[in-house]
């Protein structure tokens, strides 16, 4: 479970700088905007894998 989050993690933050850095590039409003979006997408994921690992036991 911790392996699996942590490569979530690293593909979250991956895909944030390559958007950050190459597709977007000076525009920072719609950097923020997808970062966020990821971030919120990420937090989410996360909470209802513990949910799921909490309930089913």
């Amino acid at each position: 479970m911790l392996i699996r989050i942590l490569i979530i993690t690293f593909v979250v933050a991956y895909v944030i700088w390559f958007i950050s850095n190459r597709v977007l590039g000076k525009n920072l409003t719609l950097a923020k905007v997808v970062a966020v979006t990821l971030v919120a997408t990420s937090a989410v994921y996360l909470l209802l894998g513990i949910l799921s690992h909490l309930i089913e036991g």
